[in-house]
């Protein structure tokens, strides 16, 4: 995919719906994340602070602090009299993240797994059922695989585990999306993946469940092709 810079005026599409009481600070957060991990912005593109200021028609203030939040999760890099970019990874750090993400992965599955009632099973269900050629857009794939492990680890009760897991996933979404797509049958064969970690989810088999997913997380990993 050729590398392109976001147009700032695209930026609003990404805001997210504002609940009552949200901060400025908290609705550019998010409107950022969105961006980055929806690989509006490439890897080692410059964010300019002033120019994000001016198309959300804020001060430049909550954008600074947004910016500062975000260094902190790892999607940003500031470089002292330079600016600040969308962190670029290389393999390395690519195969850390990875490793770092099957291993909570891990451990949040063996978590719930005990845990999940039926209403649970019918919320992973429901993802379940949507047919294999809406999730053909690769876009629409990985929001739905986002969920799909969300609900996976959601009885555990373990946000803190469940949040890194997120935030790693995050650090890694741009390269997922602009550096190694999945192809058609690769999709598939992922679809196909949810359906067996399921399987062994809903029969309580914790070993089969926490070995699918590892192999599961591993296929979709960029860093062999980088």
């Amino acid at each position: 995919m050729k590398e392109k810079d976001l147009e700032m005026s695209d930026l609003s599409k990404f805001a997210p719906m504002a609940a009552f009481n949200t901060s400025i600070e908290m609705i550019v957060q998010e409107t950022l994340r969105n961006a980055i991990t929806h690989g509006a912005f490439y890897p080692g593109q410059e964010l300019d602070e002033v120019a994000i200021a001016k198309d959300l028609q804020i001060s430049r203030m909550p954008v600074r602090q947004s910016m500062s939040a975000l260094e902190a999760e790892g999607l940003v890099t500031r470089i002292p009299r330079k600016g600040v970019f969308v962190t670029a990874l290389d393999k390395h750090d690519l195969e850390e993240i990875y490793t770092t993400r099957v291993a909570l992965e891990e451990v949040a599955i063996r978590a719930a797994i005990d845990k999940f009632t039926e209403v649970d099973l019918q919320k992973i269900e429901k993802i379940l059922a949507i047919p294999d050629e809406e999730l053909l857009d690769y876009a629409k794939f990985l929001e739905i695989d986002k969920e799909f492990h969300f609900l996976l680890y959601a009885p555990s009760g373990w946000m803190r585990v469940t949040k890194y897991i997120q935030q790693l996933r995050n650090n890694t979404a741009t390269y997922r999306i602009l550096k190694a797509p999945l192809s058609a049958e690769q999709l598939e064969i992922s679809l196909n993946d949810h359906h067996a970690i399921f399987d062994a989810y809903r029969s309580r088999n914790a070993d089969l469940a926490a070995t699918l997913l590892r192999e599961h997380t591993l296929k979709t990993s960029p860093a062999s092709d980088e």
